[in-house]
């Protein structure tokens, strides 16, 4: 039994066998055919492309004769010659014209060259020769002048009128006219014309009229100021065109020289101004202000100023304002006001400090007619406590920083100083009549009351 199955798997076995040869010669057959058409393809495909390439060549090579013939044809053709002429000898005329235009400019700016050239040759000769000629008068007005001098002994020449002035190409000859006049008349009569000359100064301290002003009394500068307030109406203000209110109420004007209205100068005043004198942090920037600097060392800063600063301006006399501006306008940044008691005090302040030096810096100081603080310091700032201004960095106010202690912060409202710095200042320089300040405030609103 084991014997028979044995033999039906050994025939079933061999029989698998064939059918697997059968299969892999199928396969044979299969791969030979797929050769062959993949062959056949690549062949096609070449054979279309060497095509298209011959006839892109035939159609390169008709293009050309086309292009051969037409040119052929056109030099044939006896009105394309013609045309073709003609152009030749256009262009011809046109390059001969342009030459004999250059030529021409050439030739005409070469002349021009010599022509200067001459006239300067010329121009030079003849300075040479009135140089010579003037040499030669000079040489003999000088040996004529000795002559006569030694002739008349009790004669001079002086200088008599306005001297003539003579424009001669690029200088200027000034000849003066003299006079020979007896040497005792010679001092009386330059003394006469010293008196009469214009100078500069319009009361020179040789002249008549220089004597007469220190015998008479001038007014002061803020009793010319309310008389021209009186004699002009809208004074101060923006209706009055005459005058720049801005420089009136701050002694500082924005356009400066070039500004249209008139600016008050006085000879003298209690108000000194410092023009850019404190340059540390806390001033007022276009962009990124206060970024820089804290507000502690800001305050300290402007207190180690205040002290240096302060100090050394309260030893002439007793002050009644002193203020610092943190403006960001190039017109009012870092300006100190110092606002003196008495004029006395405000002068010696400015013959001792005008020209000094701090902080690396020369002082300059000068006179302003600055004694309203209410109307000079930025009403909205001050209201909101020296923090901020709606106008911004424009602002044409006062803007200041806040003195140590609050010092002179009643000044600011024009009202009187409070009893303990009375007491203070009183201590420091004596007893004196009513406070200058106050005295001011009273009479502009009409109070004050005579003892």
């Amino acid at each position: 039994m084991s014997e028979l199955i044995t033999g039906e798997y050994e025939e079933a076995g061999g029989g698998g066998g064939e059918g697997v040869e059968e299969d892999r010669t199928c396969d044979g057959e299969k791969q030979q055919l797929g050769a062959e058409s993949m062959g056949s393809a690549s062949s096609r495909k070449e054979k279309r492309k060497a095509a298209k390439k011959m006839k892109r060549k035939q159609l390169r090579m008709e293009a050309a004769v086309r292009e051969r013939e037409e040119e052929e044809a056109k030099m044939n053709d006896p009105d394309e010659l013609r045309r073709m002429e003609e152009a030749e000898r256009e262009e011809e005329e046109r390059r001969e014209r342009e030459r004999r235009e250059f030529e021409e400019r050439e030739r005409a700016w070469l002349e021009a060259m010599e022509k200067k050239r001459k006239e300067e040759e010329e121009g030079e000769e003849e300075e040479r020769r009135r140089k010579a000629l003037e040499e030669s008068q000079r040489l003999q007005e000088v040996g004529n002048g000795n002559e006569q001098e030694e002739e008349d002994g009790d004669w001079e020449y002086i200088e008599e009128g306005p001297a003539e002035i003579i424009w001669q190409g690029n200088e200027i000859i000034v000849k003066k006219k003299r006079v020979k006049v007896p040497k005792k008349d010679a001092t009386l009569q330059r003394l006469k014309e010293d008196a009469d000359r214009p100078t500069s100064n319009p009361l020179p301290p040789q002249s008549e009229a220089f004597a007469d002003c220190r015998n008479s009394s001038l007014p002061s500068a803020q009793q010319i100021l309310e008389n021209v307030a009186q004699q002009v109406p809208n004074f101060g203000t923006e209706q009055d065109k005459a005058h720049c209110p801005f420089h009136l109420k701050t002694g500082a004007c924005r356009f400066g020289q070039r500004c249209s209205r008139v600016h008050f100068y006085p000879d003298v005043s209690c108000t000194l101004l410092i023009r850019n004198m404190y340059n540390g942090p806390g001033l007022a920037w276009e962009q990124d202000e206060g970024l820089e600097h804290t507000d502690e060392e800001v305050e300290r800063s402007y207190e180690e100023f205040y002290e240096d600063v302060h100090t050394e301006f309260l030893k002439f006399g007793e002050i009644v304002n002193f203020k610092v501006c943190r403006n960001g306008s190039f017109h009012l940044r870092g300006n100190v006001y110092i606002h003196y008691k008495s004029l006395d005090s405000a002068v010696l302040a400015y013959q001792s400090i005008n020209g000094r030096f701090f902080a690396s810096k020369q002082v300059n100081c000068e006179y302003v007619n600055v004694t309203r603080w209410k109307v000079a310091i930025c009403g909205e700032y001050m209201r909101s406590r020296y923090k901020t201004c709606s106008h911004g960095t424009a602002c044409n106010f006062i803007h200041c920083f806040r003195n140590p202690g609050g010092d002179y912060e009643w000044a600011d409202w024009d009202k009187p100083p409070p009893r303990y710095w009375v007491k203070n200042m009183v201590a420091l320089f004596g007893h004196s009549e009513e406070h200058g300040f106050e005295r001011s405030t009273l009479e502009r609103k009409g109070k004050l009351e005579v003892a």
